[in-house]
């Protein structure tokens, strides 16, 4: 960096050299404070401004007691209802969990269910076997004499 030479041109502070005179103010006398002197006060004055004192004490304490309770009051049902979400949530995590494996167990049910499933294990784990057309009968209850079995 390169530095420059700058002359200042300081004439210009010069009270003299700019024509400009400054006056003096004049002292002020500063006056010595009076001091004022308490009036008498009676016992009676002095019980009602105590009395007045203390009214507006109450006051203060009982404004500040119920701003307390308030706001004491907002946090808690805040903190409350946060609460409640949460387990909103998770009520719902939980709902969204059981309604899958509904799905996946209805799935696995379904399947197992099949009529070629139930059929192929009625034959070889219960030993059942398919019945024959002779071995079907029929009752016969159209007629008012009684039922009769006939064989198709």
């Amino acid at each position: 960096m390169a530095k420059a030479n700058v002359a200042l041109d300081l004439d210009l502070f010069d009270v003299q050299k700019s024509g400009y005179i400054p006056q003096e103010e004049p002292e002020r006398k500063v006056r010595k404070p009076k001091l004022l002197k308490s009036k008498p006060v009676s016992r009676a004055q002095t019980a009602a401004e105590a009395r007045e004192s203390l009214v507006a004490a109450i006051k203060a304490c009982s404004f500040a007691l119920a701003a307390f309770i308030v706001i004491g009051s907002l946090i808690f049902f805040r903190v409350q209802v946060t609460n409640l979400q949460i387990d909103l949530t998770e009520a719902k995590n939980n709902l969204s969990i059981a309604q899958s494996e509904n799905v996946s167990l209805q799935m696995k049910y379904n399947s197992l269910m099949a009529i070629d499933k139930v059929e192929e294990y009625a034959q070889s784990k219960l030993g059942m076997v398919r019945r024959e057309s002779y071995q079907i009968d029929y009752f016969d209850i159209s007629d008012e004499g009684g039922a009769q079995l006939t064989n198709r």
